[in-house]
This record gives structure tokens, sequence and C-alpha cells, in this order.
């Protein structure tokens, strides 16, 4: 990368510069040299200002340093050989940099070269990650909440996996305790009354209409099975049944959403196997247990209050639950353990970390996100009511709206501690202002590019059929060539520098991919890619505003940008993964 070269070349430079006497006491480095791209263009293409933060350490001026500084970069091989086209000393201590066309060429090759696995870093070196996300109960449909956090948890997904983690990713599906009850007593009012049985409807359930379309399913495979039976056998019985055409409607949407689990775990297994009541007698063993009231109680030590695990009725609490599971969760070994909750849970916190450490285990390993809500919107008025089911908006009823890409990249940009508006017929908008449109059209306008140097064109003037400027067998072999060469990328860059501009940032843009997968991944913040990919679209679009690709009569500039055009597509492709959505060749 170039930053890294250029960071390379500065510390060679410092270490010259302090064998020669000119960091005053200095033998080595105190301070890490960073290289960064400067806010105004005209500071150049990188900047780096370390000279100020060894001005204390050197006790020299920081102009003073950065000249130094600056005397052996000019003397480098890379000064003079094509890799910095100029370097300048600014005030108060800033060396700032104008790339030559050198380390571009090599960039556009190295994207060439490594194709889907460009941008692939080594933050996590391996380390196991669990990421639990979504885990609504099984008792109703998802809302755009529950989207919300699955399109986090997706993306974080994808992001750690290309940032050298070892990613698993689990639902833990809540299909125990009191809401499984009053699921059964619903659904068998409701299935009673549709086989035109007259009882009354639970008044303190969950509304009739919201299991209307699971009752007509759980009919239809086991039709009138449940009204012979006695009520006490027919409530767990039908539902279990709701649970399970619940629990795959949540699964078939989620993979809609190109969202799938390696694991969906059951709360109710916990119970079968007596995990709560091992998990109960590890905190007891531990002595952070004590009985009151005929209720047993959580010690929580430097906590503001302590916490029921299992009440006077003899029924365990959520918490009880949550510690049972997240024992298992330390059992299997993972080095670092995420939780993506909504905001209205942000209470139970405390409590989860109090429970793993009473139960002997590091609370920091677990780590909680907290997603806010999502507000969505219409014409610039506040949309907060299903069409269909006059309830809060469906995620199914979004994604049948605007589309699965849409949803996945709106709700992935932003930061999970900030609410999004999310705009409705923004996002269905087939134009630049759409951000998600607008990077697929870069892919599928790289795609088309690719396509028009292979096929036969039809004049608009004359009407007549042109040849193709290249057959796929040169084109393919274009691709073998820019493998072996990367002087072959000389070619796409004008002397003009009014051109040579939109040319040098768009390689630039291309070859941060790695800087901004590390920066997103130490972060935790997979919409950054969402942001940068939007960036390379705009740098693509003034690009090719100022240079033209298809040059039949200029074949080493025409095979330069094809290859440039190829490394553009393939960094799309690699970004647009990270956060789920689509690369289309056609639009």
């Amino acid at each position: 990368m170039i930053k890294e070269r250029l960071r390379d070349l500065i510390t060679k430079a410092f270490t010259q510069a302090c064998s020669d006497g000119k960091m005053g006491p200095l033998t080595e480095c105190p301070e890490p040299i960073i290289v960064e791209q400067p806010k105004l263009p005209e500071h150049g293409d990188l900047a780096c200002g370390v000279a100020l933060k060894l001005a204390r350490h050197a006790k020299l001026a920081p102009i003073q340093i950065a000249n130094n500084l600056a005397e052996y970069i000019r003397k480098t091989p890379e000064a003079k050989n094509g890799c910095i086209e100029s370097l300048e000393v600014a005030n108060p201590g800033f060396i700032n940099f104008r790339l030559g066309k050198v380390w571009l060429t090599d960039a556009i090759q190295e994207i060439i070269l490594k194709k889907e696995n460009f941008g692939r870093e080594n933050v996590g070196q391996g380390k196991k990650v669990l990421i639990e996300y979504v885990s609504a109960n099984p008792t109703g449909n998802l809302h755009i909440g529950h989207g919300r956090g699955a399109v986090l948890g997706s993306c974080l997904a994808n992001l750690f996996d290309f940032a050298g983690y070892d990613v698993e990713e689990e639902f833990y599906v809540n299909d125990a305790g009191a809401q499984i009850a009053a699921l059964g007593r619903c659904a068998l009012a409701a299935y009673q009354r549709k086989l035109g049985k007259e009882v009354e409807y639970p008044t303190d359930g969950y509304p009739e209409e919201s299991l209307t379309e699971y009752i007509d399913k759980v009919i239809e495979q086991d039709k009138d099975k449940y009204l012979s039976m006695d009520e006490t056998e027919a409530i767990p019985a039908i539902g279990n049944a709701t649970k399970k055409v619940i629990q795959d409607d949540q699964e078939k949407l989620l993979e809609r959403l190109h969202i799938t689990f390696d694991r969906w775990f059951s709360e109710e297994s916990l119970h079968q196997a007596n995990k709560v009541d091992e998990a109960m007698q590890v905190l007891a063993d531990n002595k952070f247990t004590y009985e009151k009231d005929g209720a047993l109680w959580l010690k929580s030590e430097g906590e503001e209050r302590d916490r029921v695990l299992r009440k006077s009725s003899g029924d365990y609490t959520y918490l009880a639950n949550d510690a049972a599971y997240h024992l298992d969760k330390f059992k299997r070994g993972y080095d670092l353990m995420i939780n993506i909750w909504g905001a209205d849970h942000h209470g139970q916190v405390p409590g989860l970390k109090a429970v793993i450490e009473a139960l002997g285990y590091d609370k920091e390993k677990l780590q909680v996100v907290l997603t806010q809500i999502v507000n969505l919107n219409r014409d610039g008025k506040a949309v907060r009511m299903s069409k269909r089911r006059g309830t809060v908006v469906m995620l199914d009823e979004v994604m049948d709206e605007v589309g699965v890409d849409a949803v996945r990249y709106f709700l992935a940009e932003s930061n999970p501690n900030n609410p999004i508006n999310f705009d409705l017929e923004l996002a269905k908008k087939q134009k630049r202002e759409n951000p998600a449109f607008y990077i697929q059209y870069a892919h599928a306008r790289c795609c088309s590019i690719l396509r028009k140097a292979v096929e036969e064109q039809n004049d608009r003037e004359t009407g007549e059929t042109k040849p193709a400027v290249l057959t796929e067998e040169q084109l393919k072999s274009f691709e073998k060539e820019f493998e072996k060469d990367a002087s072959l990328f000389l070619a796409v860059f004008d002397e003009a520098p009014e051109k040579f501009v939109y040319q040098k940032n768009l390689v630039m843009r291309l070859e941060a991919l790695p800087d901004e997968v590390r920066d997103a991944a130490v972060n935790w913040q997979p919409g950054k890619l969402a942001h940068y990919a939007y960036d390379v679209a705009n740098h693509l679009q003034k690009f090719y505003e100022e240079s033209q690709v298809i040059l039949p009569d200029n074949l080493p500039v025409m095979k330069a940008r094809l290859g440039l055009i190829m490394a553009t597509r393939q960094v799309l492709a690699n970004a647009l993964q990270v956060i789920g959505v689509s690369a289309p060749e056609r639009m």
C-alpha cells in the first residue's frame, strides 16, 4: 500500500538523520509515523506531521525536523524514479507529498492480482468470534427494528471475516417461558375460531390478526387435529406447531435478506438439558446466590441492586436463562462474543455482565451493541403503522416495497448508536441521490465498459454495425499481462494535470480498501464500507467524464484503462460483499 511505502521511506529517513546527528539526542523514533490524506487537495496527495510530535523529544523546531527528513527522502530512488512527483515542507512542520505514477501502477496491479481477496486484512489474527443477533421471540413477524439488528449483525460478521477473524453467527430462539405459553393459548383460540368454534379470544395475549397467517399454515398442515384434544394437551401442542411455523417464516425472511446463521440455538434446549440448573449451581458454588422470600437472588457486587434468578413461584427469570446460555457460550471457547440488541434492552446489560462475572468468566469477552430505532419516512411524513396489519411496520413490507439491496444498504450505512431516518421514496429512486443504486450502477457501468470492448456496436448516426474492438481472448490475455508487468498501467495517465488528478484520485481511492477495512473492523463499523463504496463510485464518475476508455486507435492506453476498470469493478464488488448488497452486471 502507498501509505505503508511512504511510511517506510520516512522511517528510513529518520534513521539516517539520527545517525548523522540531525535529530538531536534521538536514536530511535518515540512517536508513530502516520501518513494521512490532507483535508485540502492543495496540500498534496498525502502528508506526514510526525515532526510536530518529535519536536519535544528532539529539542528542535518542527520545521527543522521536517526539513531534515525531507532532505533524506529527496535522495531516495523513490523520489527520483516517478514514485513521488514532489514533496514540500509546510509550516508548522508538515511534509506534503504529491505522488507520481509508479506506485499508482503497482496499486492497480495488486488489485488485479488479489481479485476477491484484495482488501482482506489480518486484524483478527484468526481469533474466534461469535456474533449473536436478531434473537426475536418466535411469536410473530419481524419488524423493521429487527431488520436493523439483522443487517448490522450480518455486515459485522462479513467484515470480521474479511478482516481475519474466525466468525460464527447465531440466532438465540426464545422458545421457552411465559411468552410461549401465551402463544399457545392465543394460537388455540384463533385456531378454534377459524374452524367455526365459538370461543373468546384472550385479551392479554398476542393480537389475533398477527397470528392469522400462521394459524392458516397450521390448519393447512394439521387440519382439525387439535380440536378434539383436551385444552391442557392442545395448548402446548398447537403452541409448538405455531412456534415452528413462525420460526420457519423468520428463517426464510432472513435468508431473503442474505442472512443465514451457523446455529439457531434453542432456549428450550437449555431447560431440557438441565443447563439452567447447572448454571445456578455454578453461581451457588461461587457464593453469588442467596435465598430470600422464597426466591433465588444474584448477589451483584458493585452493582446498584441484586437481581432475581428464580421467582418464588419456581419459574426462572430471563437472567437465569441468560446465565445458562452465556455459560454455554463461554465453554465453547470464543475469544470474543458480541450480542446485538435493540436499545430497549439496555437495562439488561449490567445484569448480564454481573452474572458472567459471578460465573467466573471475563465479562469483557462479551460486548453488547445496542441499535437505535429506525424511523420510516414517506414524502417527509413518518410511517408508523403496517398497511396490512395495522401494527408496527414489518420488515417484509419494507423489503417488498424498496427491495432487499436498498434495505441492506440503508440499514447498514449508519452508526448503530444513531437513529436511522429511512426514506422509503429515496430508497426506490434509480438516481445518483440514492447511494445504493448509485454504487450498484457504478459496478454495472464497469461491466458494461468491459462488454463494450468485445461486442459489436451499432453506429447511432449511420446505423451500421461495427466489429468489436477486441476479442474475448484478447481481453483475457490483457489480464495475464497486467499480472506480470505493472508498467503497462502507465498508459492510464495523461500528462495534462487537469486529467491526471482524476485518474490518480480514482487509483488512490481504490488502493485504500485495505485501510478502510482495517478501520471499519477496529471500530466495529461496517457502515464505513458503504460510504467508501459510494466514494469510489463518485471517483469513477469523475474519471469517466475526463478519460475515454475505448480507444481503438490507441491500444496501449485502451488496454491500461480497461485494466483500471477491471480493478474498479473488483473493489466495488469486494466492498458490496461486506455490506451484503449484490453487485449487478447490468442495470
